[in-house]
């Protein structure tokens, strides 16, 4: 067996081991190297415009953007903590207008039933213990957070250190095609990334305007919450149309379509406009490869698989490109020797 070939499955084999045994730290450090990617692309602009080294552009982006949230939730905290509360308060009405909306439908009955307040009184009860026994677990999410944000402002600030540091796992015949795989999967994710958060604000800002024109309550909270839901492609948007929905249903049956309407209207001019003008073409992920990747990664590593697998197939796909198609199955040296083989 060939050095390089033998270098390539051992590496292989080491990841498929820490995904089957510790998914959640890979995803966790393919998070952080994501972050990474998004503050280095928006310090490395800030760095070549004020003169001084990338990793104080890094630095100076991301206190800039810790500034930003600490102030935008400051500013919105009592607000949006009073909407929350109204929310949480309106669910079980919402469900049992939302049933009431949908008598005689096969199902109906059920559905009545489940959101009934003999029902929904245990149920809050339920999730109340549930919240205070998974107490452990947010922190463990603030940790996994912390971590996340860790990794990705050292990445930022000195990748290179990083990329020699997995280059020398490399044997030394597979190095270029490996940095080249590198620089491809950090175009790839940057691409992406920059379309993504585009479309979340967009997105974000279009329901809020249109919600409030319509009346429907809690514009800024649905707002807010279809804007951080759109960051997951295709199932994202679904997710985040479901509750503004109900809430037209719970305000005004008719104004049910033109929820519906603003939701379309809005992706169509996100996602077959606006992103891809953003994203370059640099990450096109088909969508039927995308949908696939997220039922993969959500079965088996569960939420954070689906956030994460949009990403992950963007970067898989530039890997594959580099390192597969133009440097094996088109890699001229080996079609070169072929043709020599064949000539008489």
């Amino acid at each position: 067996m060939r050095h390089d070939s033998a270098t390539l499955i051992i590496l292989l084999a080491v990841v498929a081991v820490l995904f089957w045994f510790v998914p959640d730290v890979v995803l966790i450090v393919f998070a952080g190297c994501l972050l990474a990617v998004a503050l280095r692309a928006a310090g490395e602009p800030v760095a070549r415009h004020l003169g001084i080294a990338p990793h104080w552009g890094v630095m100076i982006v991301a206190l800039v953007s810790l500034l930003v949230i600490g102030l935008g939730t400051w500013l919105g905290f009592n607000s949006l903590a009073a909407q929350a509360r109204e929310f949480t308060q309106a669910v079980p009405r919402v469900l049992q207008q939302g049933a009431q909306l949908l008598e005689g439908l096969p199902g109906s009955e059920w559905l009545k039933q489940q959101v009934s307040p003999e029902k929904m009184e245990p149920a809050a009860q339920a999730a109340a213990s549930v919240a205070v026994r998974g107490v452990s677990g947010t922190l463990g999410a603030l940790g996994n957070l912390l971590l996340i944000v860790l990794l990705g402002l050292y990445v930022a600030s000195d990748p290179t250190v990083y990329r020699r540091g997995a280059l020398a796992l490399l044997a030394p015949g597979m190095r270029p095609r490996a940095e080249a795989t590198l620089n491809a999967m950090a175009q790839s994710l940057r691409g992406w990334l920059l379309g993504q958060m585009f479309g979340m604000v967009f997105t974000a800002v279009v329901i809020f305007v249109g919600l409030w024109a319509m009346g429907i309550p809690l514009a800024g909270l649905l707002a807010i919450m279809t804007g951080i839901f759109n960051f997951i492609p295709y199932l994202g948007p679904v997710l985040g149309a479901v509750p503004a929905v109900l809430f037209a249903a719970s305000q005004d049956p008719s104004m049910i379509p033109w929820v519906i309407a603003l939701f379309l209207a809005s992706q169509m001019i996100e996602g077959n406009f606006l992103t891809p003008m953003v994203q370059s073409q640099s990450s096109d992920v088909p969508p039927a490869l995308l949908l696939g990747a997220q039922a993969l990664f959500g079965t088996g590593l569960g939420f954070l698989g689906i956030l994460l697998a949009a990403p992950i197939a963007a970067a898989a796909l530039a890997a594959i490109r580099i390192s597969y198609v133009e440097g094996w199955v088109e890699d001229p040296a080996d079609q070169e020797g072929e043709r020599h083989i064949i000539r008489p």
